[in-house]
């Protein structure tokens, strides 16, 4: 029998977004997979590369968005006179799909346009919440979120099934959309090596904080608490230069205010990440509450850091701390506040670090991909009508 043809789309850079990686990696052991998406090709499946946006496109999306305000029909008009749109629809109606696994809000529309055409199932990869996407950015949200929400109102009743990253981001888009979703964590494979017990030097105790360098985000906080720690810690950044200038104005603030304690070392490839940081004590994962994503986060790294076996260390992030309780790898600060995560720090011992990478240890047997991706390869199944 010959297998069925899943296509994923996601308009990020494939070969740096972990979550689609993952999403190829588990259903191409079952099906065909085409990945429409930016950026250079992932190994072992067919792909098509679509145009990311321009600045000409960004213009003339401002003022499709004004006329939304006025004309909520003028956002289809917006959303689908961006040309990589146009170019994913025509690349996923030549794959014939099955099945289309939409990533991200902007991918749904795409999707469900193609399954009206071709009969396909169509699975709907929220990520995070994308009205509040840029919550802290006041224009942003004067176009865009108006847009999103229309868009979401209109294309999330014809998906077939949904998820998202964490239970109260899974919540809110059920009492707002009246949409169920499935919670798929951003947790890493099993490696096939596992993280060991070792030796945590008192007088050097070694942090990481890996991911991108967004503003949004405000990084320096981790430098500030660094700085009002204890000598005894000293932090890695591995950042991807997201925004060059940022990533500048991190080091310089970090020559400032902790010179010779705050480094920053060159990304890794995905596939990569957890065996890198093995070398390390502590996953340092505060992420500043400066929008609602940020504040519901459970992003990639918390995960790979308790797949590395780290100690782990965060904001009074809600879903972080819940995971935090439940299997107790790390603490979490009160606030957000830079004398706080020192704080927070100065209270760790050498015994309490070496607890918390155990529990890691142990944590890792449940939070990983081979039991998060379970759940998505049993629902391809399901609307499939396939059996495993």
């Amino acid at each position: 029998m010959a297998r069925k043809m899943v296509c994923i789309l996601s308009f990020s850079t494939i070969v740096q977004d972990a979550r689609v990686l993952r999403q190829i990696e588990y259903l191409s052991s079952h099906y065909d997979i085409t990945v429409v998406g930016h950026g250079p090709a992932p190994a072992g499946v067919k792909y098509i590369e679509v145009p990311a946006f321009t600045t000409v496109s960004k213009l003339l999306a401002v003022v499709w968005l004004l006329l939304g305000k006025l004309a909520p029909r003028a956002y289809e008009a917006w959303y689908w006179s961006t040309r990589r749109h146009r170019a994913a629809y025509q690349a996923m109606m030549a794959t014939k799909p099955d099945a289309i696994h939409a990533n991200d809000w902007n991918a749904l529309p795409v999707a469900v346009r193609v399954a009206e055409k071709t009969g396909a199932r169509v699975v709907f990869d929220a990520h995070e919440y994308a009205p509040l996407q840029f919550g802290n950015r006041r224009l942003r949200v004067f176009l865009y979120t108006p847009a999103i929400r229309y868009m979401l109102g209109k294309y999330t009743r014809r998906a077939d099934a949904a998820m998202t990253v964490c239970a109260p981001i899974a919540e809110r888009y059920r009492d707002e959309f009246g949409l169920s979703m499935m919670v798929v964590m951003n947790a890493p494979a099993l490696s096939g090596e596992k993280p060991q017990e070792r030796k945590i030097n008192p007088e050097q105790i070694r942090l990481i904080h890996h991911g991108g360098a967004l503003r949004d985000r405000n990084l320096g906080l981790m430098i500030e608490a660094i700085a009002q720690a204890g000598k005894r810690f000293h932090l890695d950044f591995m950042l991807l230069p997201t925004d060059p200038a940022y990533l500048d104005e991190l080091k310089r603030l970090a020559e400032e205010r902790a010179p010779g304690r705050v480094a920053f070392v060159d990304p890794v490839p995905p596939a990569q990440i957890v065996q890198t940081l093995q070398k390390y004590d502590i996953g340092f994962g505060v992420i500043d509450a400066t929008n609602y994503n940020y504040l519901m986060a459970l992003p990639n790294k918390l995960f790979d850091f308790v797949a590395a076996g780290l100690a782990v260390v965060t904001g009074p992030s809600p879903a972080m701390v819940a995971l935090i309780e439940e299997y107790d790898f790390g603490v979490a600060s009160p606030t957000f506040d830079p004398r706080d995560i020192a704080g927070t720090l100065n209270s760790l011992t050498v015994e309490r670090i070496a607890e918390m990478q155990k529990a890691a240890r142990e944590a890792a047997k449940v939070l990983n991909a081979d039991t998060e991706m379970a759940k998505v390869v049993d629902l391809y199944a399901r609307l499939l009508g396939e059996v495993y």
